[in-house]
């Protein structure tokens, strides 16, 4: 396990570079990357590549025995290729063309586009592939999915959809064009999600196929990237810096590629974090391959381009670091080594200040390196592993975004509440695909699985018949996979596994209903379905609503397993009061429920078990060990029991 740095040495004078060098040694540092933002001074001219400086920064990290990741710079195209080619840049749903200024000012589907990502990949990775510095690569920077609405991409769209439906009749009997007289008798008329006089309002279908197209003309951007460094550095390894919860586009897809994920973890940016929610955000990122991961970008202090974040406490950006690595981390790359005197970022502050002098955020790191130095051995070849899953697809979001329906119907909030339950009852998850091997888990729990196959129902089926317990969210089997409502009713194809019918529904959003289980009265929000039980028991009943005395929550014996029908959404009273039912079905016991604030994981090798505790909080806190453990870092428990200063960290095996 290793902790580094994101380097920008063009920033900085050549003398600066063996200073830093050495400063980064001293604080344990011994990975960085570079490179991913300096397209303009790596090719000033076209096919006119510059790399002395490179190799002379490279040496400068490896005197110091620091190791070093490239980026490939494909995701800011210098100045003289767009005004060479200016049909590279993308067009908005207005189809103005966004203009050079910014970074990512590109259409990733475009030809020429694609002609210079090839020679720039291919020109680095000839160049870097034996330097002993160089041990990996990340493909451009935070990947979105290419949603542009150029000519050109509505002309490549139009050839994928001739590619996946074959004919014109296929296509329009699929989605249903006769509805407001859309159907198509050329290819040539079928647009890309345009702005239109009905603002985006356009067939959901057409809506779902260009998401679905612009996330694979990304994933086909990145692909052929990978495939000249697999080709000309195969000892090297290959990752991208992915965005959390950001999903515009297929992660999983995304990361077939490569040979892990790392993800940018800003807990402080009040944008991309606001509920806190850092904990399940690892969790989605480490599901993308179903394996440890690395954080690429970690907040070291106060963040942002116009308007910045709070100063982070004394102490929080290890505690931030340290729940990385609790939650499957096995390396840490702050961001950024030194602040920027110009451009966007300059008070995207970094480990050193504007002015390179080390001060306390320097000595926070370098504590966090000497923590990670003593006990990297033993955290090796660690691994996360639950019992429990939440399903996640990019799919069901994208057809959530595209049709909101109701408030808070969305489906990372969807995901949050049962995240958020499972963990106040002292259990952790994964959050993971259904095409993930669902076998080794014992409880899954389905959000609204809104595009529902018979594909999908048959996996869900075998994992209950075999003994798995399922958990069934409204507004499942809603829908086809091309976005058409199923004629059969609700939950469709897994009507029959849950043994339950939604007879009627009420969008209820911001409003509350109560239901009631073992005779206490709870809270529900967000949507109520009326459930007509066909096999299944009644667990819960609807009370002051337009159901009232319906059944609002239901259980189904299955083969060897059980399915539960959650009817609605609720606070965490509703998820606490049904959850352990479904828990102990699945004979899963609850863990220790630790105060509010207080984050918690577990890594595993071998047969040791590494428990961790974050505390959030300023203040300080007593929390109790699941068993008698030894302090591997952090406070020695007394009775089994440790207190946590504020924004402390413990790691205890047992």
């Amino acid at each position: 396990m290793k902790i580094g740095v994101d380097y920008y040495p063009e920033h900085w004078n050549e003398e600066r570079w063996r200073v830093d060098a050495k400063l980064m040694r001293e604080a344990n540092i011994s990975i960085v990357r570079l490179a991913e933002f300096v397209w303009s001074k790596l090719e000033p001219e076209e096919e006119r590549y510059q790399f002395d400086w490179l190799d002379k920064a490279l040496d400068a990290l490896h005197s110091e025995g620091i190791q070093a990741i490239l980026g490939t710079p494909t995701a800011a195209p210098p100045a003289w290729l767009h005004e060479r080619y200016p049909d590279i840049l993308p067009a908005d749903t207005h189809k103005y063309r966004l203009g050079f200024g910014t970074r990512l000012q590109r259409c990733l589907g475009n030809p020429i586009m694609h002609r210079y990502s090839r020679r720039i990949t291919e020109a680095m990775a000839h160049h870097f592939a034996h330097h002993p510095a160089v041990i990996g690569w990340q493909t451009d920077n935070e990947f979105e999915a290419n949603l542009c609405y150029c000519d050109s991409c509505a002309e490549r769209f139009r050839e994928w959809l001739k590619a996946k439906y074959g004919t014109l009749e296929e296509l329009n009997h699929a989605w249903g064009t006769i509805f407001w007289s859309q159907e198509y008798s050329g290819w040539s008329q079928i647009p890309l999600p345009w702005h239109v006089r009905c603002g985006e309002s356009h067939n959901p279908s057409l809506k779902l196929e260009y998401r679905r197209f612009a996330s694979e003309t990304t994933v086909n951007f990145q692909h052929e990237q990978v495939e000249i460094i697999r080709k000309t550095c195969p000892h090297h390894f290959i990752t991208h810096n992915f965005m959390g919860l950001h999903d515009s586009m297929d992660y999983y897809e995304l990361g077939r590629d490569l040979d892990f994920i790392s993800w940018d973890n800003y807990p402080g940016g009040s944008w991309m974090q606001a509920d806190n929610s850092i904990d399940m955000t690892h969790a989605v990122m480490r599901g993308i391959k179903q394996s440890n991961f690395w954080v690429m970008e970690e907040q070291t202090h106060i963040i942002g381009w116009e308007r910045i974040s709070r100063r982070p406490a004394d102490g929080q950006s290890r505690m931030w670091a340290w729940q990385a690595v609790a939650h499957g981390a096995d390396t840490v790359l702050f961001f950024r080594w030194r602040s920027c005197l110009y451009g966007t970022e300059q008070y995207w502050h970094g480990v050193l200040n504007h002015d390179g002098i080390p001060r306390r955020r320097y000595k926070e790191i370098q504590k966090f390196g000497e923590e990670m130095k003593k006990i990297s051995s033993l955290l090796d070849g660690s691994v996360v592993r639950n019992e429990v899953a939440i399903l996640n697809s990019y799919e069901q979001n994208w057809a959530f975004q595209l049709q909101p329906q109701t408030d808070g119907l969305d489906w990372w909030s969807q995901i949050r509440r049962y995240y958020n339950a499972l963990r106040s009852l002292g259990v952790t998850c994964d959050i993971t695909p259904l095409s993930a091997n669902i076998s080794s888990y014992k409880l899954l729990i389905l959000p609204g699985w809104y595009l529902l196959t018979r594909e999908d129902a048959e996996r869900i089926d075998a994992f209950v018949t075999n003994g798995g317990v399922v958990v069934i969210s409204p507004r499942t089997g809603v829908k086809n996979h091309i976005n058409v409502c199923h004629e059969h009713p609700l939950p469709g194809f897994l009507g029959e596994i849950a043994g339950v019918e939604v007879d009627d529904y009420d969008p209820i959003g911001k409003a509350e209903y109560t239901v009631i289980v073992d005779g206490k009265e709870l809270t529900a929000f967000t949507w109520a379905d009326a459930l007509t039980p066909k096999g299944a028991e009644t667990i819960a009943i609807w009370k002051h609503s337009q159901f009232s005395g319906e059944s609002a929550v239901t259980r189904n014996r299955r083969g060897k397993g059980l399915a539960w029908y959650f009817g609605t959404f609720g606070d965490d009273a509703f998820y606490c009061a049904l959850l352990p039912k479904a828990l102990a079905d699945a004979r899963i016991s609850h863990g220790i429920h630790y105060p509010s604030g207080v984050d918690f994981s577990w890594r595993v090798k071998d047969d040791e078990r590494y428990l961790f505790l974050m505390n959030h909080n300023a203040e300080d806190l007593t929390v109790s060990l699941p068993m008698s453990m030894d302090s591997v870092l952090g406070p020695n428990p007394v009775d089994n029991r440790v207190t946590l200063r504020g924004y402390d960290v413990g790691v205890y095996r047992g």
